[in-house]
């Protein structure tokens, strides 16, 4: 390719058209692609209920990059590079935990919850401890919701990106959730190809029967229906839209009824019901209905392979067994989910032909060339 990625991709969005093979097989961009985009990006960490007290943490990882984020003491929450500052072990696995200080289980280099080194054995009287703390990472929370970026200069916080959209989220009190129930997933597909299907509903009709039991996709060929009302951001890589719902749904599940008896927020007081989805592309899908929320997030994990998390909220005081079954709860998004990572492998498996050329996009699609345009400008901010 003779044009930089972001020209190719600016030349795509301007032709209306999928983005070319190149793009999501080269190796060198799949590279770059990781400082450029995912390092630069705000990545979802998880919910503060699950760093609730004193010496809980958890890790959130990107590329060859882990980081801890922990609930310290004086109950404030950081974030470190999860590399000792001896020789660069790992401190602690991928996952969560408690802790009341980081061992490095190499060397015994000891740090407290705040990443400030304790101490370190037998370095000598004119070692200082303090000259050797982790390296911090930029840490926000938004609604409950915790996020870290790898960025020495992390732009625009994750509040101030969701700023437009968080009169619509607000109502369903994310912060006082918890978490439910959490799916891995990994899908033999480039992450860009993950997040196109992420932003379109041209292929639900043939491949997610349960989804549409409630979703209303025949609202969408309305004359004056709007992508289900999108509304985007300055900034390109936040949109959100509230989600059209058949007359007799009050929550996006199989049925339509709510999964959960005890509903989030404002709806437990009889708020009108709605469901509502915000994106941060390409590392974070939130939505919300009246009796959960999921939390999804991509990562890429090679050059044809993504991580997909999903984790669902319920109100606080909500029981599994009592207020809700798991598996009716995730169901939806389960059975969905599972369908969208095999059209996104079939995908994978097109994308690599010698003779594929991306055609035209549908009307339905618009949302794709939205994604297009915050990869371009991710692309081109990093000069590529």
């Amino acid at each position: 390719m003779t044009a930089a990625y972001s020209e190719t991709v600016q030349q795509h969005i301007a032709a209306r058209t999928g983005m070319p093979r190149e793009l999501y097989t080269s190796p060198e961009l799949y590279e770059a692609e990781l400082a450029a985009v995912f390092q630069r990006s705000w990545l979802y960490a998880g919910h503060v209920s699950e760093i609730a007290r004193p010496g809980q943490y958890l890790t959130v990882a990107s590329g060859d990059e882990s980081v801890i984020v922990a609930r310290g003491n004086d109950e404030t929450i950081s974030a470190f590079y999860n590399v000792c500052r001896h020789r660069g072990a790992r401190l602690v696995d991928e996952g969560c935990g408690s802790a009341r200080r980081f061992v490095c289980p190499y060397h015994q280099w000891t740090y407290r919850l705040d990443g400030s080194l304790l101490g370190a054995p037998r370095m000598g009287k004119d070692f200082d401890p303090a000259e050797h703390p982790l390296p911090t990472v930029a840490v926000e929370v938004w609604q409950g919701l915790v996020f870290v970026n790898l960025a020495a200069d992390p732009g625009p916080g994750v509040g101030a990106l969701f700023a437009d959209g968080e009169a619509v989220v607000a109502p369903f009190a994310l912060a006082e959730a918890r978490v439910a129930h959490t799916e891995d997933y990994l899908v033999a597909a480039n992450w860009k190809l993950v997040w196109e299907n992420a932003q379109e509903c041209y292929h639900c009709m043939a491949n997610h029967p349960e989804f549409l039991k409630a979703f209303d996709l025949a609202s969408i060929n309305e004359p004056d229906w709007r992508e289900c009302d999108v509304q985007r951001s300055d900034d390109r890589r936040v949109q959100y839209a509230k989600l059209p719902l058949r007359s007799d749904a009050v929550s996006l599940t199989v049925d339509g009824r709510p999964a959960v008896a005890k509903l989030l927020g404002e709806f437990a007081a009889g708020r009108e019901p709605y469901t509502v989805a915000i994106h941060l592309k390409p590392t974070v899908a939130v939505v919300c209905s009246p009796d959960y929320a999921i939390i999804l997030t991509d990562s890429p994990d090679g050059l044809g392979s993504t991580k997909v998390r999903v984790s669902w909220l319920v109100h606080p005081s909500a029981e599994a067994g009592t207020d809700y079954d798991v598996d009716n709860l995730i169901k939806v998004w389960d059975q969905t989910n599972r369908q969208d990572w095999k059209l996104c492998e079939r995908a994978q498996l097109g994308v690599r032909s010698q003779s594929y050329v991306p055609g035209p996009l549908a009307a339905d699609e618009a949302s794709v060339l939205d994604f297009y345009r915050a990869y371009a400008q991710l692309l081109a901010d990093a000069g590529l």
